[in-house]
């Protein structure tokens, strides 16, 4: 038979379980921990748990509600929607949810992390954008101090985006293989590789290195 739950409670619950689990989602049981979506379930089914949801939790969800139903309305005025966050603000519509949909809200706090990094990284990236100007010219060798805005790992090339500024706000970036050679904030050398215009960064000027060493 299917239960009802409080999407209210079941989001702050969620939160509650996110956080004994250092702020990840567990799929399985890993160094005793148990997964996400067990948490939540056997809370909110009254079989307890490692963590009370109190009123903190509660108000955070109600934060976090707003936050990605905000935010799935700017995806559809700009016609880019993602199908796993639609799925979550239509759950979140609902005063209730049934406990098929505990997996899904389970993943509500970490959804909210996630979108919220990239709001940050683009408000610091469009502190510069505007005025970013290339560095030296192509081929040249240069060592720069280096602060990082943005690292992503792509899958499917097996090393990690490396996105940041020098001391001047130019923008720079470039490929790391491997994360110690990702630099947080200090001074790297490289070979300009290439100038480009970045389209997803409203055309800022971008400075191409490869080769790059962490000095």
């Amino acid at each position: 038979m299917k239960k009802m739950y409080s999407t209210d409670n079941a989001v702050a619950t969620a939160i509650a379980a996110y956080q004994h689990n250092n702020r990840i989602i567990l799929r399985t049981i890993e160094n005793g921990k148990l997964p996400n979506r067990q948490l939540v379930e056997d809370y909110l089914d009254g079989r307890g748990g490692p963590f009370i949801v109190n009123d903190f939790h509660c108000k955070e969800a109600e934060g976090i509600i707003q936050y990605l139903q905000q935010t799935m309305v700017m995806q559809t005025l700009q016609n880019k929607v993602d199908r796993f966050l639609g799925q979550m603000t239509e759950l979140l519509a609902n005063q209730e949810i049934s406990n098929k949909d505990i997996g899904i809200i389970a993943w509500a706090p970490h959804l909210a992390d996630q979108y919220q990094k990239k709001d940050r990284v683009r408000e610091v990236s469009a502190r510069f954008e505007r005025h970013s100007r290339y560095v030296g010219h192509v081929r040249d060798k240069i060592t720069i101090d280096f602060t990082l805005i943005e690292k992503r790992y792509i899958k499917s090339m097996d090393c990690w985006a490396v996105y940041g500024a020098d001391n001047d706000n130019n923008l720079i970036f470039y490929w790391a293989k491997t994360l110690d050679k990702v630099c947080e904030t200090g001074q790297i050398s490289g070979r300009i590789k290439d100038h480009r215009e970045d389209e997803y960064r409203g055309n800022a000027r971008v400075t191409v290195l490869n080769y790059v060493r962490v000095l």
